[in-house]
């Protein structure tokens, strides 16, 4: 018994040194990003373009999944709040197909690391998502990918799997050689615009898959559980932006058919920081929306002249009069 346990530790001794070799490596920033061009609408690339390669400043970020990216025209709400407060006032928006909070984390990072932006903007749905965001692991940091075991990440081994491919990935870039790769700053608005319009059918689908989802009441234990991954780099973030002298604002975006004028956690959302609600009729118009769960042109136009109306009260106003 003894002989065969040293024969498999010997055998995976190498491996172990393998992949602890590979984790102490951090890929480059723009091998990171690029790595997962063309998902998203190659979104990611954009991002890296705007946080590294662009010198211009960022004051105003939003940070969210697809409903940020389809509902904030950052480039008119940039117009607005220049217009309104007479300042030169940057915005951008981040949104990132997809939940999960661990990757806006790794994105926020960024953002602070190489701009000091003013307000962060972070969006919540009806609740807060369950599981780590599929393309973290290629974008986040090896300590942060390791320690990303907190209880309850569903996909943490998948997380150490695509950690690992990107760094081999990169190893062999290093090796072997690859074409420079070249940015594009020409580009400093990230709003993903569609004009499609929803049929009605998939927004009775939304709402009755909504009235049974509300319907399930988990046992408090069990949620506690799934959101906590969840909450664990949300608390991360708002920390880090505090400790970077930066406001932090969650924006309300949620899906046609929940009917919830709150989210979930709103009372917690709001011990944090402001929480801006959009006006319900936004909710309730049918031709605001491409699909069951993002705005159109039409209706992020209308979202997005109500976000820059509340931000323009937080530019000109103390916190504690708005």
């Amino acid at each position: 018994m003894k002989k065969l346990l040293k024969q498999i530790s010997l055998f995976l001794l190498p491996l172990v040194i393998g992949i602890a070799l590979l984790f102490s490596i951090n890929p480059d920033k723009q091998f990171s990003y690029y790595f997962v061009k063309g998902e998203c609408n190659n979104k990611a690339g954009w991002i890296y373009d705007r946080i590294f390669l662009s010198d211009k400043k960022l004051d105003v970020v939003f940070i969210g999944a697809s409903q940020t990216a389809c509902a904030v025209k950052d480039e008119l709400i940039e117009k607005r709040l220049n217009e309104q407060t007479g300042e030169k006032v940057k915005v951008a928006s981040l949104g990132y197909c997809r939940g999960g909070r661990d990757i806006q984390y790794s994105m926020l990072k960024d953002v602070f690391r190489e701009k000091k932006p003013r307000f962060v903007i972070i969006e919540v749905t009806e609740d807060e998502p369950k599981k780590s965001h599929p393309v973290f692991p290629y974008l986040a940091e090896s300590k942060d990918i390791i320690g990303s075991h907190v209880f309850f990440n569903q996909r943490y081994l998948e997380s150490l799997w695509k950690g690992l491919i990107l760094r081999f990935e990169f190893l062999k870039v290093k090796v072997f050689g690859y074409p420079e790769l070249t940015g594009d700053t020409s580009a400093n608005h990230g709003y993903i615009p569609t004009d499609a319009i929803v049929g009605e059918k998939l927004l009775l689908n939304n709402r009755m898959n909504w009235e049974r989802r509300l319907k399930k009441k988990k046992p408090a234990l069990l949620r506690s559980i799934e959101i906590r991954y969840s909450m664990h780099y949300l608390q991360k973030m708002t920390d880090m932006a505090e400790k970077n002298g930066c406001r932090i604002v969650f924006l309300y975006l949620r899906e046609s058919g929940s009917g919830l004028r709150l989210p979930m956690l709103y009372n917690y959302y709001k011990s944090v920081a402001d929480v801006i609600v959009l006006p319900e009729t936004i909710f309730t118009t049918s031709q605001y929306w491409s699909d069951a769960t993002h705005f159109n042109d039409t209706g992020a136009t209308f979202a997005s002249e109500q976000i820059a109306a509340e931000l323009k009260k937080r530019f000109v106003l103390p916190l504690t009069e708005i």
